[in-house]
């Protein structure tokens, strides 16, 4: 199997819950099972890179596929206390793909999206032998057919928008396919979406219209799942003593949580953790394009702002590019926005900062440069 039911979430999670530096986010399949089989199943969450998008993901699919059992693991964590646990528990045919994997020849986007159509449509006919009598044009019909229900997991579903051979034709050959695969489709039990961008930067029109984002400015849910909490760091340091509490906030702390509280970066706190010492982890993750970009397009009241953050002085601002949409980068309200959904800023209660020591070393080097 390529995506149906297979094993490669479990031993991926697995492999996350048993290392050294692990931070139990499993309650946030409490918040998923209110939504499954509803109108409220389609689920998109946005976040920057390394920010635990992947590691939720595989978490999620290992719960609810039927293709193994999964309960050992989760006999441990914390979801094991909750009223819903055991519910759907490896009961549901579940369809994961990581979006950001491409095929060995990769040339242009008919080889990327035909690698993963055939995949699927392996998939099906393996599982479901009888499909095999009809030629089908659409894996939407071949699911249709299955009389059966799906999860879908997709992360990253838009890292080919950052590949060099998309085209603005392509993009939206990408997005009526997601849309025809997903939408208005009763065998989807569950559509849960991961990526950087929130889908209405893309999708200007009713394409993928019927999921709820849940972003970096606007997510009251399922953002205690996305990141360190204050306490969930302080318990880390008592198992690993090497770097201090106090030096992590200093480098690592400075997101704010939509209800209050404070979150710290999760990969550059795991990083430090294991290593010993604060660097800048989680900004040589990437080339960074995205902050050049927005530094790039800057306009005057922008680079006046960027001058004041820098400087350690907050600014007060209201910014209405919640879902980003229609991104341009031609305003100082998209630019600002845009940093705070890559997570170079913080906005919180009309307030925008420099999240921490890790992002003004960078941010000051990326503008002095």
């Amino acid at each position: 199997m390529n995506y149906l039911n297979t094993r490669d979430s479990f031993d991926t999670f697995m492999q996350a819950v048993a290392s050294n530096i692990y931070v139990d986010k499993s309650m946030m399949i409490e918040e998923i099972m209110k939504r499954t089989g509803s109108y409220d199943k389609y689920i998109c969450i946005t976040r920057p890179r390394r920010f635990g998008k992947s590691t939720n993901a595989g978490m999620l699919a290992a719960y609810f596929t039927k293709g193994y059992d999964s309960g050992p693991v989760f006999e441990n964590l914390s979801i094991r206390d909750s009223g819903v646990y055991g519910k759907k528990q490896n009961q549901c045919n579940v369809i994961h793909i990581d979006f950001s994997r491409r095929p060995d020849l990769c040339r242009n986007y008919e080889d990327y999206i035909m690698s993963i159509i055939r995949a699927l449509k392996e998939d099906l006919l393996e599982a479901y032998p009888f499909l095999s009598g009809k030629n089908y044009d659409r894996v939407a019909d071949m699911l249709r057919d299955t009389k059966e229900s799906f999860v879908f997991i997709l992360d990253e579903w838009d890292a080919v928008f950052y590949e060099k051979f998309m085209t603005e034709d392509d993009k939206e050959l990408f997005l009526k396919w997601l849309k025809g695969l997903l939408k208005d489709q009763a065998y989807v039990e569950l559509a849960y979406m991961t990526g950087v961008l929130p889908v209405r930067k893309y999708s200007s029109g009713s394409e993928l219209n019927m999921f709820d984002e849940y972003n970096f400015m606007n997510d009251n849910v399922f953002d205690i799942y996305f990141g360190f909490t204050e306490g969930e760091v302080k318990e880390l340091c008592k198992k690993h003593t090497a770097v201090s509490y106090e030096e992590l906030r200093t480098w690592y702390d400075g997101y704010h949580l939509f209800k209050g509280g404070r979150l710290f970066n999760p990969r550059s706190v795991n990083k430090a953790l294991t290593r010993g010492i604060c660097l800048n982890y989680w900004t040589e993750t990437g080339p960074m394009n995205e902050i050049a970009e927005c530094i790039e397009h800057n306009v005057d009241e922008v680079r006046e702002d960027i001058v004041k953050l820098v400087a350690g002085i907050p600014i007060r601002i209201r910014l209405d590019g919640y879902s980003v949409s229609e991104l341009n980068l031609d305003t100082r309200d998209e630019i600002l926005s845009a940093m705070v959904v890559y997570g170079f800023l913080d906005y919180y209660d009309g307030m925008l900062s420099i999240p921490n020591g890790e992002l003004m070393e960078w941010i000051k080097s990326t503008v002095s440069g």
